[in-house]
């Protein structure tokens, strides 16, 4: 059964990490449902890696679009580098002097169940408005803030960084591809931060590497179902809207109250 919670962990972080549905939440869900032992911060490392290599190599046209901005010296004509640092920045600042605060007195089954339903109806809202055909490569310096500031909501467990950055697009009135890709693209540093603060974690701690077989395992699992959900949900979106995500956060925050 050991062997099984490390591929359960790699599934559900693979598979939530970008869809709007709160990977974080799931954890913490998966946490309070089975009896297991605490993987380990090491786990939770290697599995962030699975996710990071499937979006940079789902994105990488996009990322090869940015490097050579900056290999061509154009980080300051077409200045998409620089709102994507901007958009990241709140993020890193306000996480910085919440997240243990957020980490210790929110991070709960009840919590998450609230947020899910809550941000699940903001995004039903966000998601009506009439789109317009503007890449996310045009994106303003003012629009970049504020996805941002939605993207700091992010620490509300439940609440769904890819959830609360599409909404913040979507209210900005770019379309659901466009929205989405951004928030994948801003997804790539966010992922760095966390990885950077838990390798530091983890080098200042007593947790040895005793499960370095199974979290490499837990990472390649994370990162195929990454990729296969990232493909599925792009996929959808190009037919449809959120509404299969809205959904089953509403009834994922019922059940929780209902039965956990």
């Amino acid at each position: 059964m050991f062997e099984l919670q490390f591929f359960l962990i790699g599934i559900i972080q693979g598979i939530t990490e970008f869809l709007p549905i709160s990977s974080s939440g799931h954890l913490v869900l998966f946490a309070e449902l089975t009896s297991w032992e605490d993987q380990g911060l090491f786990t939770d490392v290697a599995v962030h890696f699975g996710t990071l290599f499937a979006v940079i190599f789902y994105m990488r046209k996009e990322i090869y679009y940015l490097i050579l901005n900056i290999f061509k010296f154009q980080i300051f004509d077409n200045k998409i580098i620089l709102k994507i640092v901007i958009a990241t920045i709140p993020a890193i600042i306000i996480g910085f002097f919440i997240y243990d605060f957020v980490t210790l007195y929110f991070r709960n089954i009840k919590v998450m169940a609230i947020s899910s339903i809550v941000f699940a109806i903001i995004l039903y809202v966000a998601d009506q408005k009439i789109t317009k055909s503007k890449s996310w490569k045009n994106i303003t310096f003012k629009e970049a803030l504020i996805i941002g500031l939605w993207q700091v909501m992010a620490f509300i467990p439940g609440a769904s960084r890819a959830g609360v950055t599409i909404t913040g697009a979507r209210f900005l009135k770019f379309n659901r591809f466009n929205a989405t890709k951004f928030s994948m693209l801003l997804s790539i540093p966010i992922i760095l931060a966390s990885l950077s603060l838990s390798l530091i974690n983890f080098y200042n701690s007593s947790d040895s590497v005793t499960n370095l077989y199974p979290s490499i395992f837990a990472s390649f699992v994370a990162f195929i179902t990454a990729l296969l959900s990232i493909t599925f949900m792009m996929r959808l979106i190009l037919i449809t809207n959120f509404n299969i995500f809205i959904l089953y956060r509403i009834l994922l925050g019922i059940f929780i109250f209902l039965f956990v």
